[in-house]
């Protein structure tokens, strides 16, 4: 049978930098007759306001609220016009723009909302469909809480005078997380209020993304189905095997010894993204020939040291479990983690197959070592009251990569300040700035967190950017976008 061909939509109107790849231009320009693009409306020298007029920038949530009463709504007007498609990030879509175009047909947000971005009964009336993108970042965000687990037993539990196979094993996975992940570089960026690798979602970058160029404008990666290739046979290597196996699903190249005859040797070096050995044990003529052809391939645990602090048998309590929690949950099995979790709904299911415990919400905080955050933006605003932070023990690992409303942020800056607990935040109650957190300010233009909480680390939006995230999150762009055609061309049949 012959495949139906897909019609075609008169008119997409981009208001918003999206991110396309060049597979998805193509996909996009086959089912569109005319695209028209408009980056980023913010003003230009946003970060030289945000510098001199702080107050300006205050009850913020994001930068997304300055763009929004940035545009005039005539020139919003002029840009959609006759538009059957538009697709938005963060700009609103007015009352007027939604009555005034009877032909438009499809809304996207390319982003986790759409309820604030405009009036939902409006547009339901008028028969107007609207889809947002609400689990890009399943593997991103689910690989970034260990991210910051185990960064925040880097910088607060001595040093171990032992080596151990799990020890090692963590400080392993650090440093690849750091080299791929580069969550240190949006850690300096945030506590300077340099939050550039954001405006790559919002358009003040100006880029066109093409193959050779994809790795300069997102250098972050997942290192899922990464390639890790150990030289040896040391027992650590085994441990780390499973982990990247089971937790990361990082494919695994093993070589026990080298032979520099043998092609495959030098095959191995070339195929392997990371190269990880134990330098004691090499041949001195070996380990410089590995050195010089894999340079920046190399890790070394010779040379790592370990933390006291082992996450075997600690205990990691989910607040929430859906998709991004329940990954969360699968990685932490082969670290020897016990997880809990609190729903509103039980998942008797997904405890059978997972081998996790539920627990009411006061219980898992009373309990749990690690505490990671999982509820959908604005759904659980205020969950964490001061009095439900006091209930955490001391020592706990707190993460939040979901919705900084959900918690007394003041509060949990107070906890953090006193190193009752030690947080990663990658969101929070508006910007990342000295007031939001609670943090004392001698003058309104001192909002820069700077060297403040230097024991917890504080990124900005991390979340979200990989190059396979945003890969993914713009394929479902265009999924929702054919669905409606498809779905279109089944209806006039009918």
């Amino acid at each position: 049978m012959e495949t139906q061909k897909v019609k075609k939509f008169k008119k997409v109107v981009i208001l918003d930098s999206v991110i396309f790849y060049p597979e998805h231009r193509e996909i996009l320009k086959s089912i569109a007759e005319e695209i028209l693009e408009y980056p980023s409306s913010l003003p230009e020298n946003i970060e030289k306001q945000y510098t001199e007029n702080p107050e300006l920038f205050r009850e913020k949530k994001c930068y997304t609220q300055i763009a929004a009463d940035n545009i005039p709504l005539q020139l919003l007007m002029n840009r959609v016009e006759g538009a059957d498609v538009i697709i938005s990030c963060w700009t609103n879509i007015p009352d007027e723009i939604i009555k005034l175009n009877p032909q438009l047909k499809l809304i996207i947000f390319w982003t986790h909302e759409k309820e604030h971005r405009l009036n939902m009964e409006l547009v339901k009336k008028l028969g107007i469909t609207v889809c947002n993108i609400s689990d890009y970042g399943t593997d991103s965000v689910s690989e970034l809480v260990y991210v910051g687990i185990l960064e925040l037993i880097k910088r607060n539990f001595n040093k171990s005078k032992s080596k151990t196979d799990l020890g090692i094993t963590q400080e392993v996975f650090r440093k690849i997380f750091e080299k791929y992940r580069l969550y240190l570089k949006n850690e300096k960026e945030t506590r300077r209020g340099q939050f550039l690798h954001h405006f790559h979602k919002l358009g003040m970058v100006k880029f066109d993304v093409r193959k050779d160029n994809l790795d300069e404008i997102i250098p972050e990666k997942l290192i899922e189905n990464r390639t890790l290739g150990i030289i040896g046979k040391n027992t650590i290597f085994n441990s780390i095997t499973k982990i990247a196996e089971d937790s990361f699903k990082m494919q695994i190249k093993r070589m026990n010894q080298i032979n520099v005859e043998d092609a495959n040797f030098y095959k191995f070096i070339s195929e392997s993204e990371i190269i990880l050995l134990d330098s004691s044990d090499l041949n001195k003529e070996h380990l410089e020939l590995v050195k010089n052809i894999g340079k920046d391939k190399i890790i070394d645990i010779a040379f790592l040291e370990e933390s006291v602090y082992k996450l075997k048998d600690k205990v990691i309590g989910l607040i929430g479990l859906g998709r991004i929690a329940t990954k969360v949950a699968r990685m932490a099995k082969p670290f020897g983690l016990k997880v809990v979790y609190y729903s509103k709904t039980r998942k008797k299911e997904l405890e059978e197959e997972l081998g996790i415990n539920y627990l009411k919400l006061d219980n898992l905080l009373k309990t749990s070592d690690i505490i990671s955050i999982h509820l959908p933006a604005h759904k659980a605003d205020d969950l964490l009251s001061k009095d439900k932070l006091d209930l955490i023990k001391e020592g706990t690992l707190f993460v939040n990569t979901a919705d900084g409303n959900i918690i007394d942020q003041t509060y949990l800056t107070k906890l953090m300040t006193e190193k009752r607990i030690y947080a990663f935040l990658d969101v929070y109650p508006g910007l990342p700035r000295k007031d939001v957190l609670g943090l004392e300010m001698n003058n309104e233009k001192e909002w820069k967190i700077r060297e403040n909480l230097p024991t917890h680390l504080l990124t900005y939006r991390a979340g979200w950017k990989t190059q396979e995230s945003v890969r993914v999150k713009t394929y479902k762009l265009l999924g929702h976008m054919i669905n409606y055609l498809i779905r279109g061309n089944k209806n006039e049949k009918s």
